[in-house]
């Protein structure tokens, strides 16, 4: 028994010995916040993320995977860069939308997946985090150099300005923020589009005066021209006609760039073009021997976050390998047995261009002398390549093969003309090509993407650009001279002063950015989309009200806002 009291007894000692100590540990020993306090020594956190240039640098580059990603990359119909395009004179779309969608009815703030997701949440992404580094560069507890400061601001800075470029020419004014969001905010108000303007004008030109030459940056990073060329047209946007006229030449005047006059590149000695090498294998980029080149965004196949290739080839390189053809016998074949890479991948004809694009906007052009409109830039028939067809080796418009062309997926989706630049003939990657080759160059179901650096800004835009500013300036001499700059590499009849306006400039915009220049914002940023449209492009512009130039506010924002009026864009 005295066994068992004395274990007791222990036990009891020990547990009021732990007790006093603890409380000795709790009250007298510690400061209970900084007892409490966490310090992760093994995975990033804010306190720890943007302390070396190294952190500041992967928090850019992931700004540049962004706009990757965000506004260049997917295929889906409501999404840029494809929404940019089929809501407008340049085309439609079969997928996601519908053949004849009713874009008023679309253009709802309610529509959260065209209004809220495809541009106003990326681009406010964007802005948060280049506010974040922005802001902790500027802080003291990072290791940067100054030097180091000041580029990376630079760079967030552009991509700041950036977004609030795509927001201000799609929604006109929206709420501005310039610092870190730290806490819940529901009392946002707009801007005027004037303001976050003079704000982007801010960003670029700090951009443009801290980022460095464009011989001095990877092709991967933006440089100072690129800043400037943006700059130049936020400056059209702001009225601000001679400054943005000396913007534009800073670029333009440049000694490193020029346009490309002479065939060049990995496939100069093809059949071709110097156009159709502007979009070839390997030869987008500055350091290739592009002087062209301001800004191109870079894709790596099978390399972990290259992301491969655009969807440009997805979107518009029709369905040939289910275009159908009638044998006399009277069963049906296609026109190549698998997609095939001697007839531009694996298309599946989201995109249609239009009319306008097909055939107007070229008999304005010089029909048969603008190489842009060349037989080897948009590809009109084809060869029918299937031994199982009884026109195999026959053309099929010129040879008047019995091609299906009746429904709407024969017409918007299995076969039209191909537009060039959304794909490189016989240079998709062999991991791609199908163990049957009957039919030389034919590919899986995976070979769908554009294996080619993308261009984000070309010196032709530039050009266009002091153009429009010339215009506005009342200088159509000037104005005529840039376009004709663009025209003659083109090969293209030269135009009159007399004859510029601001939809001739439009018209040359279509003729030389198809399918690289956002559309879209364009035509917002100039009040021009519903007009445009609906006069060009009336199976798709028939649909559009007045008021649709501008995109509404998203509701998903407003109804959150409890704290302060988010104002709704007139006739939402």
């Amino acid at each position: 028994m005295k066994n068992i009291y004395a274990i007791k007894h222990l036990k009891i000692k020990l547990l009021l010995n732990g007790f006093l100590l603890s409380v000795i540990i709790l009250f007298s020993s510690c400061d209970e916040k900084e007892f409490l306090k966490e310090e992760p020594l093994d995975f990033f956190s804010p306190q720890n993320s943007f302390i070396t240039y190294e952190n500041f640098e992967s928090a850019v580059v992931n700004l540049y995977n962004r706009v990757r990603m965000d506004f260049y990359q997917s295929a889906n119909a409501r999404r840029f860069p494809n929404l940019t395009w089929s809501g407008t004179e340049l085309a439609f779309t079969d997928k996601d939308l519908g053949a004849h969608p009713n874009w008023s009815a679309l253009l709802l703030p309610t529509n959260s997946s065209i209004v809220y997701e495809a541009a106003w949440v990326p681009a406010y992404t964007i802005i948060y985090d280049a506010n974040v580094i922005i802001g902790r560069a500027d802080s003291e507890t990072n290791q940067m150099t100054d030097s180091e400061k000041i580029k990376i601001k630079a760079e967030a800075s552009f991509f700041r300005a950036f977004a609030y470029r795509i927001l201000a020419n799609l929604y006109g004014g929206v709420p501005l923020l310039l610092e870190e969001t730290k806490s819940p905010k529901r009392d946002f108000t707009r801007a005027s589009r004037q303001a976050v303007y003079e704000q982007c004008a801010a960003d670029f030109k700090f951009a443009a005066e801290n980022l460095p030459e464009i011989n001095d940056v990877d092709d991967s990073r933006i440089s100072k021209l690129a800043a400037y060329h943006y700059l130049s047209e936020i400056y059209i946007s702001l009225g601000r006609w001679q400054d943005a006229i000396t913007t534009a030449s800073t670029v333009i005047d440049d000694p490193a760039v020029g346009l490309m006059t002479q065939r060049f590149g990995s496939r100069a000695n093809d059949p071709g073009d110097v156009y159709w090498d502007l979009f070839r294998t390997g030869n987008q980029n500055h350091a290739s021997g592009n002087t062209e080149s301001l800004w191109v965004l870079q894709y790596e196949f099978m390399v972990p976050g290259g992301a491969e290739g655009s969807n440009l080839e997805r979107s518009l390189v029709p369905r040939l390998w289910q275009a159908k053809i009638k044998n006399a016998n009277g069963s049906v074949v296609p026109l190549i047995p698998y997609p095939n890479t001697y007839y531009y991948g694996r298309g599946s004809g989201f995109i249609r261009p239009s009319h306008y694009f097909y055939e107007t906007v070229w008999q304005k052009s010089g029909y048969t002398q603008d190489i842009r409109n060349s037989e080897y830039n948009i590809v009109r028939d084809f060869i029918v390549n299937n031994p199982k067809s009884d026109y195999n080796g026959k053309w099929a418009i010129k040879d008047n093969v019995p091609l299906a062309m009746k429904s709407v997926d024969d017409t918007t989706r299995n076969f039209f003309p191909v537009i060039a630049k959304a794909s490189d003939p016989g240079k998709h990657p062999k991991e791609l090509w199908h163990p049957d080759q009957t039919v030389a160059g034919s590919l899986t179901n995976d070979a769908q993407i554009t294996y080619i650096d993308q261009y984000v800004i070309r010196l032709a835009e530039t050009y266009l650009l002091r153009a429009e500013a010339y215009f506005g300036n009342n200088d159509l001499i000037n104005a005529a001279a840039d376009i004709n700059m663009v025209r003659g590499r083109a090969h293209a009849p030269q135009i009159d002063p007399s004859l510029v306006t601001l939809d001739y400039i439009l018209d040359e915009r279509i003729r030389e950015l198809h399918f690289e220049e956002l559309r879209l914002l364009t035509l917002t940023r100039l009040g021009k989309l519903v007009e445009r449209t609906k006069a060009l492009n009336p199976w798709v512009g028939d649909t559009y009200e007045s008021h649709n130039n501008l995109f509404p506010i998203p509701y998903n924002d407003i109804e959150k806002n409890i704290e302060a009026e988010l104002e709704q864009n007139p006739g939402y």
